[in-house]
């Protein structure tokens, strides 16, 4: 069971049904062709349809502060987390952590392999608007800048909801909703990962932070 704290200070206990990653998002598709085609240069194949679906294990998803990992060619990166508790919408975030290494051998087994993280505060939404795209990301390794950018950036968050629910309809759900470019050339392997959401429609930053406490191969 997950457990987080709503913009009232309540808790708010869940226990997904369904944990799900939505990868290749971005919402300049002529941009996400051009990483998919870099991916493919480094030997990691295509993906068969975008967005792509990754359905992960439940289990993976944690509010733990300090993570074991698979390997030493691990990070993570910044994601809005859609949390669905019978009729009611959450927001807060998450991070994708993925074992690089494995990437290349099969995508999602290179996120299912490793926990994912998700942050302990929650704020109560409506159907996403246009008004949240006006909400900033942010992350860092080992505290230097790592990723920053908006949901300008990524496909409305509304869209990606009601695909989601086309496909599935299940009464709980954690939905990770994609990613903004690395501000460095590559991935950065480091102990620590901090991540926030704010301004727009947020009254106040959501926030994440953990460490990698060690390796603990599979």
């Amino acid at each position: 069971m997950l457990s987080f704290t709503d913009e009232r200070n309540q808790r708010i206990d869940l226990e997904p049904e369904i944990f799900v990653i939505a990868g290749y998002t971005g919402r300049d598709r002529a941009q996400v062709q051009k990483h998919i085609d870099e991916l493919a240069r480094e030997g990691i194949a295509p993906p068969p349809e975008v967005p792509m679906w990754y359905e992960m294990p439940v289990a993976i998803l944690s509010h733990a502060d300090a993570i074991e990992v698979p390997t030493a060619q691990t990070c993570g990166e910044v994601e809005p987390a859609l949390i669905g508790i019978g009729d009611d919408l959450y927001l807060s975030l998450g991070s994708d952590h993925t074992a690089r290494d494995v990437e290349r051998e099969d995508i999602a087994k290179s996120k299912r392999v490793c926990p994912k993280p998700i942050g302990r505060s929650i704020v109560r939404i409506g159907t996403p608007d246009a008004a949240f795209d006006a909400i900033r990301l942010e992350s860092s390794i080992d505290g230097e800048p790592y990723q920053a950018g908006s949901f300008a950036q990524i496909t409305p968050l509304g869209t990606l909801l009601a695909a989601f629910r086309a496909r599935k309809a299940p009464k709980s759900f954690v939905l990770f909703c994609g990613t903004v470019p690395l501000l460095t050339h590559g991935f950065r392997f480091g102990r620590t990962f901090a991540a926030r959401i704010h301004g727009g429609p947020l009254t106040a930053p959501l926030s994440l932070q953990y460490a990698v406490a060690g390796v603990k191969p599979l």
